[in-house]
């Protein structure tokens, strides 16, 4: 028995009535295929709900991959811990501006004795770096809605919340390089078979455990063709930061700069700009000072889009290089370039662009006033207001205000730091 744990049975009478009061019941549970792992190896937790009533029900889904909001409804939950009790590390980006994406839930029909399955890779929720016995405690609530025999439409509310908890225990192991590439192979050839049922679950594995021998395959899913959709670009993206080697970050400089990709008209080249564009935040999460030269040569002959990315991330590197672009471009006659070299100074966090910023609230842009005094509120922690739909005239004022407090407390005044975030 690889579990210790309740498997949970619930119930309920639905409120449309019916010949028999047909009822929604279930029995959900998670479960771990096998109790010992080599460390380094992907480790998926099953969930599975049973329909176990005389009525069909439904409930949402997405592909299972880890979202980085915990609070969202129908979301698993697992707290892992070491033979010691200690919570183990949490491997999650921080992402650099919030949570980033969303998900697109679809809706399952579960009919009376039918069982739907997701696996779910726990190494998304925890660092399994040592050899070692673990704790795993698995809950997951999940709202269940009814099927309205008259109107054959699913209720609006849910009918019943379905409940799984189970504590799992599983036992790392030590691995050799040639043990631990024979867990993935299966993976990587599933790889080669982009119409693979079986495709999503292991382009995620990949990603999120990368190892140096699955480069090739990293590099082929970061440039797979804008159509692929099956594919995850910026998923892969990730997967060759977390993998952190030479040649990975070699790999995302190139898509960054766009090398490798013909396009026939600029409308199919900016289909590439989303990935490109994060290959560059990337680069600057990164802060290596080899790849400022690249791109601020790709800064000087980029369109618009990118080159506020580009601008965007150069704060990042905290170089005096990429510092004194930030400051030209804030003379730039582009107010989209004036706004992101904003942006840019306001990732450097440095006090000595306090009085560049305050300046700025003169611009005869009002997205550059706004942004520039966004800038200096998140930099300062000082409560000065600017209405969003100031004159030149009230931002000039709110300026004059900014200079006294400058004046009285640039000194001495601590800068506000944001947390360290890191997308990959």
């Amino acid at each position: 028995m690889t579990l210790l744990g309740l498997v949970l049975l619930g119930s309920a009478l639905l409120a449309v009535p019916a010949p028999g009061s047909a009822q929604v019941s279930y029995v959900a549970r998670f479960t771990v295929g096998k109790r010992t792992f080599l460390v380094g190896e992907p480790i998926f937790c099953t969930f599975t709900i049973q329909n176990t009533g005389s009525a069909v029900f439904s409930f949402s889904y997405r592909t299972p991959t880890r979202l980085l909001n915990p609070e969202l409804e129908s979301e698993p939950r697992f707290s892992i811990r070491d033979s010691a009790g200690r919570p183990v590390e949490d491997p999650a980006p921080r992402p650099c501006g919030g949570e980033k994406g969303s998900a697109v839930y679809g809706s399952v029909r579960l009919p009376p004795g039918q069982t739907h399955t997701e696996r779910w890779l726990l190494n998304q929720w925890a660092r399994f770096s040592r050899p070692g016995r673990y704790s795993v405690r698995a809950e997951r609530r999940l709202p269940l809605f009814a099927l309205d025999p008259k109107q054959q439409e699913f209720s609006d509310h849910p009918a019943a919340f379905s409940l799984a908890i189970n504590e799992l225990t599983l036992e790392l192991t030590d691995a050799t390089a040639a043990e631990l590439q024979s867990r993935f192979d299966p993976y990587l050839k599933i790889l080669d078979q982009p119409s693979s049922p079986s495709f999503p679950e292991a382009a995620m594995t990949v990603t999120t455990l990368p190892e140096p021998f699955m480069l090739n395959q990293l590099v082929k899913l970061a440039n797979a063709p804008a159509r692929d959709r099956r594919s995850d670009r910026m998923q892969a993206l990730e997967g060759l930061a977390r993998l952190g080697t030479a040649p990975a970050w070699e790999a995302i400089l190139k898509i960054a700069l766009g090398e490798g990709k013909t396009a026939s008209t600029p409308a199919a080249a900016s289909k590439d700009d989303p990935w490109r564009a994060y290959a560059i935040l990337l680069l600057g999460e990164k802060g290596d000072a080899t790849f400022l030269p690249p791109l601020l040569e790709l800064l000087s002959r980029s369109p618009g889009n990118l080159r506020g990315e580009i601008l965007r991330a150069l704060g990042l590197f905290r170089d005096p290089r990429a510092n004194q672009v930030l400051f030209e471009n804030l003379r730039s006659p582009d107010p989209n370039d004036r706004v992101s070299a904003i942006l840019g100074l306001r990732n450097l966090e440095d006090k000595d662009s306090i009085p560049a910023l305050i300046a700025m609230l003169n611009d005869s842009d009002a997205q550059v006033r706004q942004v520039a005094h966004f800038a200096l509120q998140r930099l300062t922690g000082k409560a000065i207001r600017l209405a969003p739909s100031a004159t030149p005239a009230e931002s000039s004022r709110v300026g004059q205000q900014w200079h006294a407090w400058w004046r009285e407390n640039g000194g001495q005044f601590v800068l506000v730091h944001q947390p360290p975030c890191q997308d990959w």
